[in-house]
């Protein structure tokens, strides 16, 4: 089973998480109550999975998924959180969470979100009131060119004509990491130029 962090300011939900996660067999390594916490536990746990909640007192969720991610790539995050809205699920899963599951879930959703993560498969809580909406085409493209979530991330971006900084500035990424982002997009597609691969995405779609 994974080693797993928790990351939620309330530490009644966190023994809860605890509580849970072990019954379920997993080996919760770490907790932290802020963004700051979260990634000094990372560095010093090195969890393969962090649960991760958006309100935290000292930096946005989706921020500090994005950090954590950055931090270690291999590892999942799963956002479980009290936030249902499209525009945060969307901003999470752009960040590179892989899984989404609302506070007042059922606890198994939890589970089942982690053990899709450990899969390396997504998965949405059924208690979201607004998925958000999802490019089949650019999925398939992005899964024919074995793009990660955070590439497919930055190609949709691309197509919808953002230049690197303004890709960054959706994803907390720095304008450098993007371009290296969009060089391996570029590469895994075939694609000549950036053009190029928006019109492969608007092609596919």
């Amino acid at each position: 089973m994974s080693r797993i962090l928790i990351v939620d300011d309330h530490p009644v939900f966190r023994r809860g998480l605890v509580a849970l996660l072990t019954a379920g067999g997993h080996d919760v390594v770490a907790e932290a109550a802020n963004a700051t916490d979260a990634l000094t536990e990372q560095s010093r746990t090195a969890p393969e999975i962090v649960i991760m909640d958006l309100g935290l007192p000292d930096q946005h969720g989706v921020v500090a998924t994005a950090r954590v991610i950055a931090a270690d790539p291999a590892v999942k995050v799963v956002v479980v959180t009290a936030f249902d809205d499209a525009a945060t699920v969307s901003a999470a899963l752009e960040a590179g969470a892989i899984g989404f599951v609302v506070k007042d879930s059922a606890a198994d959703q939890i589970l089942t979100a982690v053990q899709a993560a450990e899969l390396g498969a997504s998965m949405l809580s059924s208690g979201l009131r607004h998925a958000p909406a999802r490019d089949p085409g650019l999925g398939r493209l992005a899964d024919s060119a074995g793009l990660t979530r955070r590439e497919t991330s930055v190609l949709r971006l691309l197509a919808e004509g953002l230049g690197n900084a303004e890709i960054g500035s959706r994803l907390s990424l720095s304008a450098k990491t993007v371009a290296n982002y969009v060089s391996i997009v570029l590469v895994k597609l075939g694609a000549r130029d950036r053009h190029h691969a928006a019109r492969m995405v608007r092609e596919a779609s």
